[in-house]
């Protein structure tokens, strides 16, 4: 190894020694950490055996060896662990709401660039000038690595991976009008929580309908408040794609020191935990607005996970996954969680407001959810009384006195 690779090799050594544990300072740390990596672009093959001089010579890369060494030295003690040192990539972020800021940021603590697209030149802006998200989460600095474009063409170009962050039932349509720019070997990773109520279909499925040819997907679900993940609380996730490598993939992107991400093949009980969980959300939310207690809470948390388990099943999900993270944890989240839409809709529910006046200012996904639900029920020829409550006082054919009256003098039976 000649002096100047010699020398790089030190400071390599010498920055993986210094990584910081405070995880606001690690994108300047990687900043540095990428800026000494592409000085390896520039190092000559004298550094290496004849062997490897010969084998990098006939693949017309003589750096090949070289950068190969760099990305596998990627510093053991990086957030994550040594599987998420990858090499800088770029993540696109389709949506500028407060879970796609969240999503944007986890990628940003890796080091990667990230683009987020956004459809309000202001919002654009003000994150490109300012590194504030002027719509959601405005009390949070974001990190400089993260820009935001307008331009969904321009920002697709030599995207790494997508993370869809845009509402389920807007999900279809706009796939459908953007299919062309999209490339179709990038994996888009969802982390929209609900179904399709139009064709009544599990969202990938609406998705790939929608794309009209074979993408990539996986499905990211679990108990992840935005603001929660943007203070660097400890957060726990899972993500779920048919090819466990795009799961895996998406892992290492994501997974830093507040962020640790689980990977599963069960893409049917990620997205229905995600989605189902949101109607018993809003039921949980008419408990607390109501006045009762947690002997009630826990009751309908209970009797809730054994029918989100119920139709899992029937479905062709996986038990496990329901009572891991984007099932029963996603649930606990929702159902106890102050900044849950869901359960804040069912609070208000209770204290007289319209459905519509609740609708007018924020998306509850799940009120559409609610319907499929039910009736992937009845087709699977399940009772769920807790479902079919919620559905009903969702959609004003009970009160919540009626509810809580017609649950309780259910006929008795075997738990």
């Amino acid at each position: 190894m000649d002096s100047s690779n010699a020398q790089i090799k030190a400071k390599a050594q010498k920055l993986i020694d210094s990584k910081p544990a405070d995880p606001a300072k690690l994108p300047e740390w990687w900043a540095s950490w990428h800026a000494l990596g592409d000085m390896v672009t520039t190092s000559s093959t004298s550094g290496l055996s004849a062997e490897q001089e010969d084998e990098a010579a006939a693949s017309s890369n003589a750096n090949a060896h070289w950068k190969g060494w760099w990305n596998s030295q990627g510093p053991p003690e990086l957030p994550g662990g040594p599987e998420t040192a990858q090499k800088k990539s770029k993540i696109v972020v389709w949506g500028g709401g407060a879970f796609g800021t969240a999503m944007a940021t986890c990628a940003a603590r890796n080091g990667h660039d990230v683009v987020m697209y956004v459809r309000d030149q202001a919002q654009a802006d003000s994150i490109n000038n300012f590194h504030k998200n002027s719509k959601y989460l405005t009390d949070f600095d974001l990190l400089p690595n993260i820009t935001a474009s307008t331009d969904l063409k321009t920002a697709n170009e030599n995207a790494s991976l997508f993370m869809h962050c845009l509402p389920c039932q807007l999900t279809p349509k706009w796939l459908e009008t953007n299919r062309d720019i999209i490339p179709e070997n990038v994996c888009i990773c969802s982390t929209a929580k609900g179904l399709y109520v139009e064709t009544r279909q599990l969202l990938g499925d609406a998705m790939l309908a929608a794309l009209k040819r074979p993408q990539p997907l996986a499905f990211l679900s679990g108990p992840s408040f935005a603001a929660e993940i943007m203070k660097g609380d400890p957060t726990a996730v899972v993500v779920a794609s048919e090819k466990l490598y795009h799961a895996s993939a998406v892992q290492k992107y994501l997974s830093c020191e507040c962020m640790r991400i689980y990977v599963t093949q069960d893409v049917v009980g990620v997205q229905l935990g995600g989605a189902l969980k949101n109607p018993l959300a809003i039921g949980a939310g008419m408990i607390e607005g109501m006045g009762l207690g947690i002997n009630t809470m826990s009751a309908f948390v209970a009797r809730s996970c054994n029918e989100l388990n119920q139709l899992c099943i029937a479905m062709g999900g996986d038990a496990h996954t329901i009572s891991g993270l984007s099932g029963v944890g996603d649930l606990m989240l929702t159902a106890f969680g102050n900044l849950s839409r869901n359960r804040t809709c069912g609070m208000r529910l209770v204290k007289g407001e319209s459905l519509s006046e609740i609708l007018a200012s924020t998306t509850v996904e799940g009120v559409p959810t609610a319907g499929v639900a039910v009736y992937y029920a009845d087709r699977c020829g399940l009772d769920l009384p807790i479902f079919r409550t919620a559905f009903d006082v969702i959609n004003g054919r009970l009160t919540a006195k009626e509810a809580r009256a017609a649950l309780m003098n259910r006929p008795l039976g075997k738990e």
